[in-house]
């Protein structure tokens, strides 16, 4: 379930926003969508989120490994590049639980 905390906004669940966003994202521009999002998830949480993500964006969902000791990328992708691409950016916040 995806919610807000502290507010009067209602929990959707991931894959009814990962439908809606692969529904409507090219809907009047063909450049990439990022979603930004701030997780307090456990490590089993993480791996449904990302299935999720997968199966509901497929092609679209931009993966590439970076290893953690060193980003390989000489540049990034131009828009262009990107287009009908959905991204992600992700604030982590590990639980143990």
């Amino acid at each position: 379930m995806i919610y807000h905390g502290r507010t009067f906004t209602s929990k959707v669940s991931l894959r009814d926003i990962c439908q809606a966003i692969n529904k409507y994202a090219f809907v009047t521009s063909p450049y990439p969508v990022i979603i930004s999002a701030e997780l307090h998830l456990n490590v089993k949480q993480q791996d449904t989120m990302a299935d999720v993500m997968m199966e509901e964006f497929g092609e679209r969902l931009v993966m590439v490994p970076i290893e953690r000791e060193r980003l390989q990328l000489d540049k990034l992708p131009s828009p262009e590049q990107l287009r009908f691409k959905i991204l992600l950016k992700v604030c982590l916040s590990l639980l143990y639980s």
